[in-house]
């Protein structure tokens, strides 16, 4: 917050400067857009005049030398080039994050206030998009607003504000600016109370109005990543086939995993298993009752009765349990996963809220680094790797062996400022920024306006937090106990090994209709300062 503070007592300083006798006043237009899990992004575009001075532009914002992106129109609201093209264009080794929904609704609010090629440039990359409205509750705040200063309410186009009224269901609110209280107050309430005192008084007092736009979400995991109070276990009974993870509070604690540079960072364990051989079919009923029969015979014969004269057996139970291993499967949290050669994939759903359910979906390269990875990144590549996402369940895993699937995730939380001024250069977005071509007469009946900043900033927190589902059903086996006579099959198991421990990309999706509301890229997870052997105990 100290530094959003910074970033606008700057901006106020660049406003006071063009009060000054003889210059136009001048106006900001503020797109503010946060969202939570955490998750929060904002934008903030500041309108000057073109009597203003170039240097102004000069010294905001550094000219954009490298060459445009080459960018297929947005056709609907599913994953696009769009959506990509901003990882590509800050593809470094460091950690990226934006929302792609929240960029594609400021341009729409911004195509909407423009004219002429200004605004046909917006519409070439903006294309078909279409504007959701989403249902307010105690989990999802999604509000727009139109803040006017009163002695400025005659300069803003009726037009504008009607469609922002109609379009976009924004409020139309008027204000003295003599102080921040009534927009931080709106700011606040439509975040779910999670952002204060985003503006100070001098901001909103030498401002003529705002648009805002505030998306506060807080969601939860349908189930947590590592089981929370209780520990996961598939038991095999009879099989050596068997899978555990520890839970956080009874186990170990938080995982150390070794992620490339970074070193050890804090991460969350999750496991499935899936059986899917046929023990009773592969070696025949009458073979393994004669076998087993004779391994129990030779065990008393040895005295290993535990003081029982008569030790009881029943072959008909054993046989039974055995053969129940077949086809069981189990998972310690919910997922799907993908793997080949090159990438492998790990999803996993939010609760759903509002009838709408958003899904995280990480990526990582096993035989390249991401920024390779990234360039050569298409949506049909990343559509294939989603629509062959794998359920856990038996008919989707190889058959005639037992899978054991185990993956590590690290946790990360950090955030970023995307370089939206010069990204939107590189689209071909380019006259909004001339102040000799700019054309934003829809929006305001003063002449001369065109856009100076445009920024966004996004954070992010990656955490096992989640609602509790129930806990994983635990099977026991003949013989827990140290006399038991309990003999154990070997048996073919395949491993899967779901860990990311490499940079990698990731998307937070509308799991209904594909759309992206984040992506972004994790090279510095959360360090693990404090550790005691394989534990975490930050």
């Amino acid at each position: 917050m100290d530094k959003q503070n910074s970033e606008m007592n700057s901006l106020n300083k660049k406003v006071e400067n063009s009060n000054k006798p003889g210059k136009k006043s001048n106006f900001m237009l503020i797109f503010l857009l946060l969202i939570i899990i955490g998750l929060g992004s904002y934008f903030i575009i500041n309108i000057k005049y073109k009597k203003m001075i170039d240097k102004d532009n000069q010294t905001d914002n550094k000219d954009n030398t490298q060459e445009e992106v080459p960018l297929n129109t947005i056709k609907n609201n599913s994953l696009s080039e769009f959506d990509l093209s901003f990882l590509k264009m800050e593809n470094g080794k460091n950690n990226v994050l934006y929302s792609p929904i929240s960029i594609k609704y400021a341009l729409k609010m911004l195509e909407d206030g423009t004219n002429g090629n200004s605004k046909k440039q917006i519409s070439n990359i903006i294309g078909d998009y279409k504007i959701n409205k989403y249902i307010n509750s105690a989990n999802i705040a999604f509000a727009n607003a139109l803040f006017v200063k009163d002695t400025y309410s005659s300069n803003i186009n009726k037009t504008f504000i009607n469609k922002l009224s109609t379009d976009y269901g924004a409020e139309v609110i008027y204000d003295s600016f003599s102080n921040a209280n009534n927009i931080n107050s709106w700011i606040k309430n439509k975040t779910l109370n999670l952002i204060d005192n985003l503006f100070d008084d001098s901001a909103v007092s030498n401002s003529d109005f705002f648009i805002t736009n505030s998306l506060g979400i807080d969601m939860e995991w349908k189930e947590k990543i590592q089981p929370d109070n209780f520990p996961y276990e598939h038991l095999s009974p009879h099989e050596k086939f068997n899978v555990y993870v520890s839970s956080l509070k009874s186990g170990s604690g938080y995982k150390i995993l070794d992620f490339n540079e970074s070193g050890k960072v804090k991460s969350v364990e999750f496991a499935a298993a899936i059986n899917n051989y046929d023990i009773i079919k592969e070696l025949g009923e009458e073979n393994i009752r004669e076998f087993v029969q004779k391994k129990y015979e030779e065990w008393v014969a040895k005295g290993n009765t535990c003081g029982e004269e008569n030790p009881t057996f029943s072959i008909d139970d054993y046989i039974k349990e055995l053969a129940s291993n077949y086809g069981k499967y189990s998972s310690s949290t919910d997922f799907l996963m993908y793997i080949d050669d090159s990438v492998k994939a790990f999803t996993k759903d939010l609760k759903e809220y509002n009838g709408i359910t958003l899904q995280y979906v990480g990526i990582m390269p096993i035989d390249t680094d991401i920024e390779a990875y990234i360039n050569n990144l298409t949506i049909n590549k990343l559509n294939n790797i989603t629509s062959n996402l794998k359920e856990i369940r038996p008919e989707n895993f190889k058959q005639g062996v037992a899978t054991k699937i185990t993956g590590i995730l690290p946790l990360f939380n950090f955030e970023y400022d995307l370089d939206l001024y010069n990204d939107l250069k590189r689209l071909s977005v380019t006259d909004v920024f001339d102040n000799r071509k700019a054309d934003l007469s829809n929006l305001t009946l003063q002449k001369n306006a065109y856009l100076n900043t445009v920024k966004h900033k996004a954070n992010i927190e990656f955490s096992n937090d989640g609602i509790k589902a129930s806990a994983a059903t635990t099977v026991g086996g003949l013989g827990a106990g140290s006399c038991g006579f309990n003999y154990i099959y070997d048996i073919p198991v395949e491993e899967i090994d779901l860990t990311f421990d490499k940079p990698y990309l990731f998307m937070i999706r509308n799991k209904n209709t594909n759309e992206i509301w984040f992506m972004g890229k994790v090279y510095n997870p959360v360090k693990c300062t404090t550790f005691f052997y394989d534990a975490c105990i930050d």
